[in-house]
């Protein structure tokens, strides 16, 4: 709620500006389009009674969506065939030709994206996923928390070929910055290690809120 929330006060902003707001529609969801001159970013929409119906315009579904089967990404590298001669198990149910069948119709999601357009083509896409931790102790982090972050920062990495340019943002809860943990430093060395390489860019932002602002 704190994320949409978040959204919600960007809207309010904006259309206070006199940026140009539209609202758009694609299968992954309600977006707000705040353009000016050529450029234009989207954001998600959580309550579009804003909007009426009549305003809703479209948006390419490449552009917004969150959910990527395994199938496809594994076809686009190494390429099914180079995967199965490479990974595929010598025995058992999935050996061989039938290795695809361990992964088919199986996907990776993200919680989010928001898109940067510049004269009607897509510049970066900005995927977030959000990631909220608890300790049952009081003192450390549960152990599990980490898990599906590591996969999607891992998986991130073939989505963001797909694009011109693909960022992730990481939004994290206050408990990574509160209890013992390894991984608020790691997250945050993944990230400066991204940086390395041109395609990459990952923030990892955590409470408290000075995480939040950009670099003097």
């Amino acid at each position: 709620m704190l994320v949409a929330d978040f959204w919600s006060s960007i809207m309010d902003d904006f259309l206070k500006s006199g940026v140009v707001v539209k609202a758009v529609k694609s299968r992954s969801g309600n977006w707000a389009r705040l353009s000016e001159k050529e450029r234009a970013i989207y954001i998600p929409v959580v309550d579009d009674s804003t909007f009426s119906l009549d305003d809703f315009g479209k948006i390419p579904d490449s552009w917004t969506r969150n959910k990527y089967l395994t199938r496809d990404m594994v076809a686009s590298f190494p390429g099914e065939h180079d995967a199965i001669i490479r990974y595929a198990p010598t025995s058992g149910p999935y050996a061989g030709f039938h290795y695809h069948e361990m992964y088919d119709g199986l996907s990776t999601s993200f919680d989010g994206s928001i898109l940067m357009e510049e004269s009607g083509v897509l510049r970066e896409k900005i995927l977030l996923e959000c990631k909220t931790g608890k300790s049952s102790n009081g003192r450390q982090l549960d152990a599990n928390v980490h898990e599906r972050l590591s996969f999607q920062i891992m998986q991130y990495l073939e989505v963001a070929t797909k694009y011109p340019s693909c960022s992730l943002v990481v939004i994290a809860n206050g408990a990574f910055s509160k209890y013992r943990n390894k991984y608020h430093v790691n997250f945050h060395v993944q990230a400066d290690r991204l940086t390395c390489f041109k395609w990459f860019k990952m923030k990892y932002l955590c409470p408290p809120c000075l995480e939040y602002l950009p670099p003097h």
